[in-house]
């Protein structure tokens, strides 16, 4: 026995290493279309460690990567960003109604599909097909279903499915994860995980109301941009996006609170965020000069700070010169009218490296996940200003639990800034809840990119694998026990009517004895 014992192990070692040894240098197709440059900091993390380890990675993508490694390819698609910026002012959103919020995107989503499909770089990689293969396709589907041709066009390997937007209601209908809708609240809605009777029903509301609008009116328009630009012959999105093997979402239980996941949900919330770069000189002098700390304020990478309006520029501007810290602006313009001499502007700026700085006060943000993410990570307390998506739920998340407070753009006076920034400044139980919060996001048995990495490979190892839920394949009425509340209604209704015949027959007997006993 112990001899046998000794032999399976030794087979168990085998296979595992030749498990491990069929997955180096694998043909990986990262599908990440979504023009937005946070969508593209998260992924990028993902497909250049892939092609660190020695996978061979082609990245469709709007964004070019300025520090490609080897073993990694990009095909281009041009012109997208340039369609954005004609037809969306990200700016005007923060007025939008939770509903506007929710649904307004699909229609963002549709527009950006026929430029990708329509562009050179979709020729490009349609040229690929037949010449070239791929053991494994990486896809951001978040907005994005179209790319689903492509998927066809290569012979539908296995498809992982990323997101840096939280994790939107389909990616969990996409392995059959359950929503517990009493106490995970929708992505766009900002409430907590201990909702009022109120706030439940509006979740529910807004939760089935989205997901109607996508089936019933987004995914069609999908399939007809599908059938038309890859030919009538291929599979309609809404049919196929339920084959991926596991979906990775922007979320951590520390921050977004504890919610059922299948073992085809992964949780990589803060893939993105490195070991801090040294800073730009003048940049790091600036702030190590700051004996009373310094701010940090960045509305992210698809809100313009130089778009905002004149008098909310102003307002953050008299605003800052009054306080006695130094701030830093992620400022897209070559100059900003009336700067103090305690404001140090740049078109871009080193947002992890900054936020690791001790000086670092305060982080002035418009509460992106990404954006609140390294805050944690860096324990650095925010003042949100919300205008889109999923910022306004970011930033209720943080100030119900005293880790920042939210600044309301439409509302944005220098009264209200100094107002704002004095009291989480002044209160240093920000700075500590902050901190003990990002010894929660950091205390993880791997890195999340770690995760990321192991599990895109456990699916090129097992040339997919079975995590997603059976209830994927259910009919709705099964999946919700209609059936079996059918059946059980009907053993209920046999019951009362045989016992209802029984208690008939029984008058029916005893009013005879009766009758013939008064004869």
């Amino acid at each position: 026995m112990h001899i046998f014992k000794d032999d399976m192990a030794a087979r168990a070692v085998l296979l595992c290493t030749l498990g491990l040894a069929a997955v180096e240098g694998a043909r990986i197709l990262a599908l990440l279309p979504v023009p937005s440059p946070s969508h593209h900091i998260w992924n990028r993390a993902l497909v250049l460690a892939l092609a660190a380890k020695g996978h061979h990675v082609t990245v469709f993508t709007p964004d070019r990567e300025k520090k490609p490694v080897g073993n990694f390819r990009e095909i281009i698609i041009e012109g997208i960003y340039e369609h954005i910026a004609e037809t969306e002012s990200y700016t005007e959103m923060s007025t939008m109604s939770y509903w506007e919020n929710a649904i307004g995107w699909f229609a963002w989503g549709q527009g950006a599909c026929e430029k990708v499909l329509a562009s050179q770089g979709a020729r490009r990689l349609r040229e690929l097909a037949g010449r070239e293969t791929f053991d494994l396709i990486i896809a951001d589907l978040t907005l994005q279903e179209c790319i689903w041709g492509f998927v066809q066009l290569f012979g539908s390997p296995p498809v992982v499915a990323v997101t840096a937007y939280v994790s939107p209601p389909w990616y969990n209908a996409m392995v059959g994860n359950p929503v517990p809708l009493a106490h995970v609240n929708s992505y766009v809605l900002p409430y907590s995980d201990r909702m009022t009777l109120w706030e439940r029903t509006a979740n529910f509301l807004l939760h089935h109301g989205t997901m109607m609008y996508r089936a019933l009116y987004h995914m069609p328009v999908m399939d007809a941009m599908v059938a038309r630009h890859f030919g009538s012959g291929m599979l309609p999105p809404s049919v196929l996006e339920t084959n991926v093997s596991l979906v990775f979402v922007n979320t951590h239980f520390s921050l977004d609170y504890p919610c059922p996941l299948l073992p085809a949900m992964v949780p990589v919330g803060g893939i993105h965020i490195a070991t801090p770069d040294p800073l730009p000189p003048a940049m790091k002098k600036f702030l190590d000069g700051a004996k009373q700390g310094a701010i940090f304020m960045s509305l992210g990478s698809n809100i313009r700070s130089d778009q905002m309006k004149t008098d909310k520029v102003r307002a953050f501007v008299e605003a800052f010169a009054e306080l006695p810290h130094r701030v830093l602006w992620k400022w897209e313009s070559d100059q900003l009218p009336g700067q103090p001499e305690n404001l140090m502007v740049g078109k871009w700026m080193p947002q992890n490296d900054i936020l690791a700085h001790p000086n670092i006060r305060l982080f002035i943000s418009h509460a992106g996940m990404l954006s609140t993410q390294e805050a944690v990570y860096h324990g650095v307390p925010v003042v949100g200003v919300p205008f889109l998506a999923d910022q306004f739920s970011n930033i209720y998340k943080l100030s119900l639990r005293g880790l920042g407070e939210k600044l309301e753009y439409e509302t944005v006076t220098k009264e209200r800034v100094l107002q704002t920034v004095r009291a989480v400044l002044g209160n240093y139980s920000y700075r500590d809840n902050m901190r003990n919060l990002s010894v929660l996001f950091k205390d993880q048995p791997e890195t999340p990119l770690e995760r990321a990495v192991f599990w895109t490979e456990y699916v090129l190892r097992h040339g997919g694998a079975p995590l997603r839920s059976a209830s994927v394949d259910m009919p709705w009425h099964q999946y919700l026990l209609l059936d079996v509340v059918v059946v059980l209604l009907a053993g209920v209704g046999i019951v009362l009517l045989l016992a209802w015949l029984l208690i008939r027959t029984l008058c029916r007997a005893l009013g005879s004895r009766t009758h013939e006993k008064q004869n």
